[in-house]
């Protein structure tokens, strides 16, 4: 798998000005057929800023339209995960909603006989986030799945499968040099021995297969670190999207000799790939500790060159939903 990718005939920018709310981090977020944009927020206060004591995973939805926005609470006891700042209990990791139904990754399943914050599996609603339902299985070895968004109620997909990407390893407080690549159909999402995982390509297209055969879609021995992706439908390109902290973050619960902190987006016309670097920014934590780049999909404009991008900040930074303006150019 190549570490060298050529550059995109896109070019980025971002504005300075800064829209931030709420308390809490990660913000798996995805946009649902009534306009709705839902998300997650973790180890935070979410929009109950007046609270005692933070959560450990909640629901939420976010109204209005940047730099004008609010979040409100999801009265959800089955979503809702007590307990803060540890990596003892399940937080969500990636969201989606497809044909009204939102699925929603949990990660630090902590199968017994590893470390805390390891696994990884899912839960399920049916009625708007309110009521969730976890599945009966897990994965040991998958440590921060984050789901592709694309459009209002995935209506932008280009085929019926939900696609996801996650760093290749158990933890999800480590930065692997792998991205791995998988899908389920849609209709079929709850169902463990429905999913296939990418396994390289041939003359025919992508190979899909069992776990143990996965190959890489994208490397990086700097460090893969909680990744985003998105289809930006109006430029037929899915968009990668990867951080890496700086490398004395405290958090690490590995060594890689060879980290390095950065913030990239890269883009493809197929899910798989092969990509193109459109962006790499090496300044990106120098006075902040930002990581868990995406971008929501309900405020990409019509041409998608406009989108904002979302991130946290901890320890340095606001500790709260980050939103800079973006733009992408025609290089040349």
């Amino acid at each position: 798998m190549t570490t060298d990718y050529p550059k995109s005939d896109y070019a980025f920018e971002m504005d300075e000005d800064r829209t931030s709310i709420g308390s809490g981090d990660n913000w798996p977020i995805t946009w649902g057929a009534d306009d709705e944009l839902f998300t997650f927020f973790t180890d935070g206060k979410g929009f109950e800023l007046e609270r005692d004591g933070l959560i450990g995973s909640a629901p939420a939805r976010i109204l209005g339209t940047p730099p004008d926005i609010r979040g409100r609470m999801i009265d959800s006891e089955s979503g809702t995960v007590e307990g803060e700042f540890d990596k003892q209990n399940a937080k969500a990791s990636g969201l989606v909603i497809a044909n009204g139904v939102l699925y929603c990754f949990l990660r630090n399943i902590n199968p017994p006989g590893q470390p805390q914050g390891t696994g990884s599996s899912l839960m399920y609603s049916e009625d708007n986030a309110i009521t969730w339902t976890k599945v009966d299985w897990q994965w040991n070895d998958i440590g921060y799945p984050v789901w592709l968004n694309a459009g209002k109620d995935f209506t932008d997909a280009q085929d019926d499968y939900l696609y996801f990407v996650a760093p290749d390893g158990p933890s999800a407080y480590a930065d692997y040099h792998d991205i791995l690549l998988g899908r389920v159909h849609r209709d079929r999402a709850t169902e463990q021995d429905a999913y296939a995982f990418f396994g390289g390509t041939a003359e025919s297209g992508p190979i899909w297969g069992a776990y143990e055969g996965r190959q890489p879609v994208f490397s990086n021995p700097e460090g893969c670190f909680r990744p985003g992706f998105e289809y930006n439908a109006a430029i037929g390109r899915y968009m990668l999207l990867i951080s890496c902290p700086h490398t004395e973050w405290e958090w690490w619960f590995n060594e890689n000799p060879t980290r390095a902190s950065y913030f990239a987006i890269y883009e493809s016309e197929n899910p798989w790939g092969p990509w193109a670097e459109v962006h790499k920014d090496r300044s990106w934590n120098k006075d902040e500790d930002r990581f868990q780049p995406r971008i929501p999909a309900k405020w990409i404009t019509s041409d998608g060159l406009s989108f904002h991008l979302l991130y946290s900040c901890i320890p340095r930074g606001p500790y709260q939903f980050n939103l800079h303006q973006c733009r992408l150019t025609k290089r040349g």
